[in-house]
């Protein structure tokens, strides 16, 4: 069974890769990319407490959750990707064996967290994006591991083609490899350092316990266990046990009590370490139906702690400064729904700015621009990319409805904000030279942005003729492809701003 089990785990972290690489233009997928986000029931719950309506997308994350209730904690230890790569890290930082530490301290940790999540989830405050494992992995694959991957890809590529001999099949295999998975702009994100620290800091807990994260940590795994009460197939123990301790010693989640014939279903992730260890094969697990009175660590002091750190964090959000200059820059992708909305049911998964790297790659994980609410949720950054105006991509691997899918023609007319000059920096209106170079750029039908001809007179007395460009607000879209191709360098002489941005509803 642990052999099955590997094999399970290592089918679904290359199946994560495999819908993660889909999610690439042109967009042609038998699986939706975010296929394991729709089966995270905390991000269903949560999204769905914060939205107050049910998202049909999160389906299979109900299903889940209900099987759970009869078969435990399966998903931690058979399915979760980042559950494999952190089984996979722990077996290169615990080189030695090392008795398994009884930190039972910790494990209620993980139930203050998912108390404070759906705390905020009530009051509409989605906090999920920062602790649910399938969202953290997506976040971080997009802006850390797969820019990294394609770097050092492209670099071996470069140096292997000024190999003579190899300059013919590395070519061959570049132009295969850019079709698939190179970019043909490399990515950059914001705060990509942050997220890849966040990531190893993770995995390096491993130090310390097992899956100390999914022990301690994880709210996922406190979600499921507490749905894990109920069982239809259960570890029992014969009287041949010779309580030798092994079975606890190798127990990844320390779910074996101290009398070795007992677990705690809570904490149990099915890896079934123990059958495969114990020297007298006195462990089997068996179907027999059962409600466990095992507790959860969580005493009624810190559950009503917890509560109140929901509430008071709920508040901190929600009342934090809100800059009016920074919002102005909070540019949101076409088809997002209202402010509000979108912030309750946006998962800062950013399978949207994925997508988006492999088109004009204007979406960025946000600062401060929407407030503290808003952090890492996704906003169009134009002068590191533009919104691509035949593209409608972003709504299509949305997994909870944050941003609508939209048709090519209907994402055309979604105004994201509006183009406007800085006049002490364009060229025309700042040195009284011609550049076209936005109105060329400007994809929109008889263009959104317009010259008006007038004779000037320079600093040094000569008389030229300018055209001063100038925005038709009425056409234009805010894609910000025209701050994008700006030849300025540094700041772009024209900006786009949320004014006059239309919402989805």
């Amino acid at each position: 069974m642990r052999l099955i089990r590997r094999i399970s785990q290592i089918f679904f972290l290359l199946l994560f890769i495999f819908l993660f690489f889909q999610a690439t233009y042109p967009f042609e997928s038998f699986l939706p990319p975010d296929l394991f986000l729709r089966f995270s029931p905390l991000a269903a719950i949560t999204t769905m407490l914060s939205a107050r309506q049910i998202i049909a997308t999160f389906i299979p994350a109900l299903i889940l959750l209900f099987i759970t209730i009869f078969w435990g904690r399966f998903f931690c230890g058979w399915i979760c990707p980042f559950g494999t790569i952190i089984d996979g890290s722990d077996r290169y930082l615990r080189r030695k064996k090392q008795k398994n530490q009884n930190s039972f301290r910790y494990r209620k940790l993980k139930f203050i967290i998912l108390l404070i999540i759906l705390i905020s989830a009530l009051f509409s405050t989605e906090l999920v994006g920062y602790f649910d494992p399938i969202v953290l992995l997506t976040r971080t694959f997009t802006t850390t591991i797969f820019p990294i991957f394609t770097f050092l890809t492209d670099g071996i590529l470069q140096v292997a083609m000024k190999i003579e001999w190899l300059e013919e099949p590395v070519y061959e295999l570049y132009d295969i490899l850019q079709g698939q998975f190179l970019p043909v702009v490399p990515h950059f994100f914001r705060n990509s350092v942050l997220y890849f620290l966040i990531f190893i800091g993770i995995l390096s807990l491993g130090v310390i316990t097992p899956r100390f994260w999914c022990r301690n940590l994880c709210p996922l795994g406190a979600l499921l266990g507490i749905f894990s009460k109920y069982r239809l197939f259960q570890r029992t123990v014969d009287a041949s046990c010779t309580q030798c301790g092994k079975c606890q010693r190798e127990c990844k989640m320390n779910a074996i009590e101290d009398d070795f014939t007992s677990n705690n279903p809570v904490e149990c992730i099915e890896c079934m370490n123990c059958v495969a260890t114990c020297p007298s094969h006195s462990i089997h697990y068996k179907f027999k139906w059962g409600f466990s009175s095992s507790k959860v660590d969580l005493t009624k002091r810190q559950f009503v702690q917890s509560v109140a750190s929901g509430i008071v964090t709920v508040g901190l959000l929600k009342t934090g400064f809100l800059s009016r200059n920074q919002n102005g820059e909070a540019i949101r992708p076409p088809g997002a729904l209202e402010e509000a909305e979108f912030l309750d049911r946006c998962l800062r998964c950013h399978e949207c700015t994925r997508i988006c790297s492999t088109t004009g790659g204007c979406l960025q994980p946000a600062g401060l621009e929407s407030g503290l609410e808003g952090i890492w949720t996704p906003i169009s950054v134009p002068r590191t990319g533009y919104c691509e105006y035949n593209c409608n991509l972003c709504g299509q691997v949305c997994p909870t409805g944050a941003i609508r899918k939209l048709s090519v023609a209907e994402k055309q007319q979604m105004k994201m904000g509006t183009a406007s000059f800085d006049k002490n920096r364009c060229i025309p209106w700042y040195r009284f030279e011609n550049c076209l170079v936005c109105e060329e750029h400007c994809p929109v039908s008889d263009k959104a942005i317009k010259f008006e001809e007038r004779e000037v007179i320079k600093p040094t007395g000569e008389k030229v003729l300018v055209k001063f460009p100038y925005v038709r607000e009425d056409k234009c879209v805010g894609c910000g492809i025209c701050v994008t191709k700006c030849p300025l360098a540094g700041k772009a002489g024209i900006f786009v701003s949320t004014q006059g941005e239309i919402r989805s509803v």
